[in-house]
């Protein structure tokens, strides 16, 4: 198999570390901005607008990783065991779907919420009203969705240190880390 058979795109690899830079950015600062005092209002509303627009930011970015995947077959994993293979596979299968749906309830959180979704400071087109319970009911999903990420998020990065650490079998080298599989 020729190196660049046994790594992900250039195109690939660079929208993983997107999201993954992304992810940690939204994640700390939807953290500390729930800790911001609600009034003054415009201190609070602009961070939650910078999370939203980003959350959205997310959102394409992750759109983009499934139209790529779609015409971009993985790398092959080196030789696992079954459970390790399939694990992997559901892993990514799950991550894909949490890095989806965590700013689709963002967002529908906020169309719910009575308040503008802006992007980037642009007032997105309202289309639904202010109601309690979806607001409620979505931004709930969200939070969970957030801890569900995190915890694959620890899943991902933990077996990708087991992989470079213990069993050094090149794996990261997929991803631009380090040098590929041993031949």
């Amino acid at each position: 198999m020729r190196p660049s058979e046994e790594r992900y795109t250039r195109t690939a690899v660079v929208l993983h570390w997107l999201v993954a830079l992304l992810v940690v950015v939204q994640v700390a600062w939807g953290w500390w901005m729930q800790e911001i005092p609600k009034s003054p209002p415009g201190v609070r509303a602009d961070a939650f607008n910078l999370h939203k627009s980003l959350g959205l930011t997310l959102f394409a970015l992750m759109a983009l990783r499934l139209a790529w995947r779609a015409g971009h077959r993985p790398p092959p994993l080196p030789a696992l065991p079954v459970w390790q293979a399939r694990a992997a596979q559901w892993t990514h299968g799950l991550l894909y779907a949490v890095l989806i749906a965590v700013p689709v309830f963002g967002y529908l959180g906020s169309v719910f919420s009575g308040y503008p979704v802006r992007l980037f400071g642009v007032a997105l087109p309202a289309w639904g009203g202010k109601d309690a319970a979806l607001k409620e009911g979505f931004s709930l999903a969200h939070l969970y969705a957030n801890w569900l990420l995190a915890g694959l998020v620890a899943v991902h990065v933990g077996a990708a240190l087991k992989h470079a650490l213990v069993d050094r079998d090149g794996l990261l080298g997929r991803m631009g880390i380090g040098r590929g599989p041993p031949r």
